[in-house]
Order: structure tokens, then sequence, then C-alpha cells
């Protein structure tokens, strides 16, 4: 099964994610970033190309990814990131078994959400994103409602993507777009910062092309 997870993939796949790997990791050592930083980077790419390709490997990546992740936000007073990504872990162990049932050649098979589905998360992500701000901004975090509207916004995309749900990466993007923003303010202090700005940047481009791929393979 791990085998097959690999196997199928393009050249032009595998040549995008090295060159992609190659890319961070050159300018994070340009930058004098720190290695631990570019590692967690590096997992998050790997779960992001992987997910794009609808492969369960991904779910893997992400739960490495959830956990470093975790500490490097928790560093920058990234709470809300903090609190996200261990969110993320239960979330990760679930998408692994969701998806080995639902398999067509070795990826999992992708569906649309429909108008209600549209309604309900636009509104939970609207209600829950002024509430979790607010929290936030009572513990002193740093970018109190950006943070709570990347968070909130991921949790659902992700629970959208574990259901294998196109309309996860409509809403990714969203959360990435806030994401970069928030990373490249950080990085304007902390220069070390650099592979996780990368890293953001990378899964807004990954977000936007797999949109794209998964609505074509849609059933």
């Amino acid at each position: 099964m791990l085998k097959s997870q690999f196997k199928n993939l393009s050249f032009k796949f595998y040549f995008v994610l090295l060159g992609t790997c190659f890319f961070v990791f050159i300018l994070t050592f340009l930058s004098n970033g720190s290695l631990w930083s570019f590692i967690v980077a590096l997992s998050g790419i790997l779960y992001a190309f992987f997910a794009g390709e609808r492969r369960v490997i991904c779910f893997v990546f992400g739960i490495f990814y959830s956990l470093s992740y975790a500490c490097i936000a928790y560093e920058t007073k990234l709470y809300g990131d903090v609190m996200l990504n261990l969110l993320y872990l239960p979330i990760n162990f679930y998408g692994l078994f969701a998806w080995q049932k639902h398999q067509e050649q070795n990826q999992a098979i992708v569906r649309m959400l429909l108008m209600r589905g549209w309604i309900f998360c636009i509104g939970l992500i609207a209600i829950l994103t002024f509430l979790y701000g607010l929290f936030l901004q009572s513990q002193g975090a740093s970018f109190a409602f950006l943070n709570s509207f990347s968070v909130v916004t991921q949790v659902v995309a992700l629970v959208l993507q574990v259901n294998r749900y196109v309309q996860s990466y409509v809403f990714v993007t969203l959360a990435n777009i806030v994401s970069v923003v928030i990373w490249f303010l950080i990085f304007q202090t902390n220069q070390e910062s650099i592979a996780q700005l990368l890293n953001m940047i990378v899964f807004l481009l990954i977000g936007i092309f797999y949109f794209f791929e998964w609505k074509k393979g849609a059933k």
C-alpha cells in the first residue's frame, strides 16, 4: 500500500516537487534561516503536493507537520495556529482511514459541495472568526483576528478535504492568503522565518492549482 502511494505520478509532479523543495532550501540558506524551520516547511510541502494528488500518504506528512509547526507557531505567539495544528492531529488520523475507503487507482474520489453547504460553511466561518478572534485578543496573541480567520477557515477546509470536497481548496486558498500576509509581517522583524513565509506562498500556489485539478476529477 505504501509503495502504491508513490506510483503512477508523473515526472512533472516529481520535478516540480523537488524543484520547490530545493528553491525553499536555497532561499532559507541564503537568508540564514534555521534548519528546523526548513524541515517543518519541507513536511508541509510534501503534505500539500500529495494531498493535491489525492494520495493517502499525505496525512502521514500532515501529522508530522502539525506537531512541528505547532512548536514554531508557539514561539511566534501565533496561538491560533498552535491550537489549529493540535486539532489537525485527530483530523489527519481520520483522513488516513476515510480516504482509504473511497479510492480509485490509488487516488481518493472527490465530489462537489452543494449550495446549502456553501452557505453553512461561510456562515460558520464568519461567526467563529469573530468569537475566536476575541479569545485570541484576550490572550495577547499576535494578529488576533487575521490569525482567527486563517485558523477557522483552515479547519473548515481540512474537514472538507478529508471528506473529499473540491471546495476545500477554495477555503484553504483564502486562509493561505491571510497566512502569507501574517508571515510576511513576521519576516520583517525575524529573517529566520523565511522558510515559513515561503512555505505559505507554496501552499497558496498549490491550493490554486489543485482546485482546478480536483474540479476536473470530481464525481
